[in-house]
């Protein structure tokens, strides 16, 4: 049967194969204009940086999104090009075309043959990839502490106390917080409303975890620990030989705080109490590099449950900026020592305290989710400062935009906040703040 011109045209037109569309600048910025790599982030390998395919710009560089072709078809993780000139978002022609292929398979497979061509073009993108569902707070209750730790930022911020009242105001902003971690840059027992704040918290059904020092672990206030309902509680410990903690945990008494856990341990234990369970944390230097496992053995005998944490000296500049001249040389070590602390792990003297958390049901982990393209951050939980304050993670202590404060603004506020989410965008893409300098993650 013979066909009309007209029909046989519109016949070739409907099966030749669209030209892919490359530039997306539209549908960015129809979808999140505000969300943009920034330009003052840590430097990245030279080449990272690539040829533009809208302006031939050899400053163009790759971020992460989804994309969706025609009405429905989701290709996830794609790679997205951003130039610092044009501003332009687009996809290389070679990427952008087996994208449309693979987009068209998929609709023969799903659909029929007929449908694929409803799936040619880019109609919606998607660069919200990092984790915007947060249940865990780590809320800084003090700055104070009688300890004065050489190596703690802590003594070097401006000292005080969470108002009691920006406490209650935080729950309230936080209607999906299930568990709160009351830690910070001080001592949390030295907060004169500490068991209130447990108290309130364990009644709206929160779990909630500490931080000690050990030293203030008298009969009174462990009593106090066990009847409050809290949760996990962690002691910091640095050393097996008493004169060797007393160095880097200034004003602390070692056989006072070992004493201190097993009296914890013992009136939890002998009255029928679950919880607190007795974590273990500390930091290693490069005379102490060999401790943990003599650290870990005596921890298990005093009656600690599990291993939270070692860690070597913090290598970021706001740390470094704080340890007196004569100790810096110690970040020398930092590679060595993180290895010993892998292999502390690894002799099993005391269970981890994943264990507990996968136990417990308590999602600490606060991996978040990966960058296929690069190294990157993306916390999991909400940090915030004594004021109130959001900032990226527990190692940044000054704020950084007064909408992010959880006292003053609802969650959901400072989750859909413009600046906060481009913060975020730009981590999960694995461009550092100048804060992230010295971080393991922009190693």
């Amino acid at each position: 049967m013979l066909q009309s011109p007209h029909t046989t045209g519109v016949w070739r037109r409907f099966f030749t194969p669209q030209k892919p569309v490359s530039d997306i600048t539209v549908l960015w910025n129809r979808a999140h204009a505000h969300l943009r790599p920034s330009d003052q982030h840590l430097p990245v390998a030279a080449d990272e940086y690539a040829t533009c395919p809208l302006c031939d710009s050899q400053r163009a560089l790759r971020v992460v999104a989804h994309l969706r072709y025609g009405p429905d078809y989701w290709l996830e993780n794609a790679v997205v090009f951003y130039c610092y000139d044009c501003h332009g978002y687009a996809l290389p022609p070679t990427e952008a075309q087996a994208h449309q292929a693979k987009a068209g398979a998929w609709a023969r497979g799903q659909h029929g043959v007929f449908s694929q061509f409803k799936y040619r073009d880019i109609t919606a993108v998607n660069a919200r990839l990092w984790s915007a569902t947060p249940t865990v707070l780590n809320l800084e209750p003090t700055t104070l502490c009688n300890f004065s730790c050489w190596y703690c930022i802590g003594r070097h911020m401006k000292q005080g106390e969470l108002a009691y009242e920006d406490f209650a105001a935080t729950l309230d902003n936080f209607p999906t917080l299930k568990m709160l971690a009351l830690v910070g840059e001080g001592e949390p027992l030295m907060h004169k409303r500490f068991f209130d704040m447990v108290r309130v918290a364990k009644e709206r059904g929160i779990r909630v975890s500490t931080i000690s020092n050990g030293s203030a672990f008298s009969q009174s206030v462990i009593k106090k620990i066990c009847d409050s309902g809290l949760d996990y509680i962690s002691i910091s410990i640095d050393s097996i030989d008493p004169a060797t903690f007393a160095q880097s945990r200034v004003d602390g008494d070692l056989t006072k705080v070992w004493a201190g856990i097993e009296r914890l341990a013992k009136y939890r234990d002998e009255n029928g109490f679950k919880y607190p369970v007795i974590g273990l944390k500390g930091t290693l230097f490069t005379h102490t590099r060999d401790e943990m496992p003599l650290i870990l053995a005596e921890a298990k005998k005093r009656g600690v449950n599990v291993v939270e944490s070692f860690q070597p000296l913090n290598p970021k500049k706001s740390y470094l900026n704080i340890y007196p001249a004569e100790n810096r040389a110690l970040i020398d070590d930092y590679n060595d020592i993180s290895m010993r602390i892998r292999s502390g792990y690894a002799t099993g003297i005391l269970p981890s305290v994943v264990e507990f958390a996968q136990r417990e049901q308590l999602n600490i982990s606060n991996s978040g989710r990966p960058n296929p393209l690069r190294k990157n951050c993306d916390e999991e939980w909400i940090y915030s400062l004594l004021s109130g304050d959001i900032t990226p993670c527990c190692q940044i202590k000054e704020p950084i935009d007064p909408d992010w404060n959880i006292a003053k603004h609802p969650l959901h506020e400072i989750l859909g906040n413009e600046a906060y989410e481009n913060m975020r965008f730009n981590l999960w893409n694995g461009l550092f703040l100048s804060d992230c300098d010295g971080c393991s993650k922009t190693q």
